[in-house]
């Protein structure tokens, strides 16, 4: 199934009205999983109320949720893996989009602590039960390991924005729920090749997904990497009943860890791109 019609699905089965941010991030990760190769595995939100402590760039210590969705992509190609802490938002009235320009900037509202989290990637403890390495952002050269999805109406359809979160502006530093805003100028530019930064719209943030574009990539050679592709084998082990054999067949030496019993709030949305051309 193409990006237009995964779009299409997700439009089709949500109400922007009366759909909170996480029942639209749900229905489009499985309008993806519909529409193609790939894997969902739903967490329920807010059973964890944070699953990681860091200390702000204030200095002040905090916890929060690592992100509402893991997205891990995978390709025949190097980088094969590619992933993302992608956080959910949604903007019921956003001032640039009413503006009317043709800037394509969306300003939203969003937590300080997440934003901080994502887009300055600090040493972090977890919190149980979910205990990942210290260094699981850090460990990573490129920002796109956290980013931020935000649901949006232009002219009434849904639409979606798509930022690696350190190019997300926050406008204070001293209120809980600051006003963000994503730069859509950065979207003509790419990092280190394919990978993308910005994405203004649903359809092309859905084609450079199923592309292999979204993501930072994983270097199989990492300890804290491969954790995290161990992680999310067991997720689906332990959901499914499976272990996705086919989507980890370059880390067969990777164990699986025990997360039967683990409901840490973190969603995981596997896609083979290998499959979607």
């Amino acid at each position: 199934m193409s990006a237009t019609a995964i779009s299409t699905a997700f439009r089709t089965s949500a109400n922007f009205s009366s759909d909170g941010e996480v029942e639209l991030f749900r229905k489009l990760a499985k309008a993806i999983e519909y529409g193609s190769s790939s894997i969902f595995v739903e967490e329920t939100h807010g059973a964890v109320k944070y699953n990681v402590e860091f200390n702000l760039t204030t200095g002040i210590k905090t916890r929060c949720e690592i992100a509402d969705l893991l997205i891990i992509s995978r390709s025949d190609f190097a980088p094969f893996y590619r992933a993302t802490f992608w956080q959910a938002k949604k903007q019921a009235k956003a001032k640039w989009v009413a503006h009317g320009t043709a800037d394509r900037h969306v300003d939203f509202k969003g937590q300080f602590n997440q934003w901080d989290l994502l887009s300055r990637r600090p040493a972090i403890a977890g919190v149980p039960p979910f205990m990942p390495p210290g260094d699981l952002l850090t460990s990573f050269s490129s920002g796109s390991i956290g980013s931020f999805g935000i649901f949006y109406e232009r002219a009434s359809q849904i639409e979606l924005v798509h930022s690696v979160a350190k190019f997300i502006s926050c406008s204070s530093p001293k209120t809980t729920h600051s006003t963000m805003v994503a730069n859509a100028y950065i979207e003509q530019y790419f990092y280190n090749g394919p990978e993308i930064l910005v994405r203004t719209e649903l359809e092309t943030f859905l084609d450079a997904l199923l592309d292999h574009q979204v993501g930072a990539p994983l270097d199989l050679a990492m300890q804290t990497h491969r954790w995290l592709l161990a992680y999310a084998r067991s997720k689906v082990s332990a959901t499914r009943g499976q272990t996705f054999n086919a989507f980890f067949d370059v880390i067969d030496d990777v164990d699986t860890m025990d997360v039967l019993h683990s409901k840490d709030g973190l969603s995981v949305l596997l896609v083979d791109t290998r499959q979607t051309a």
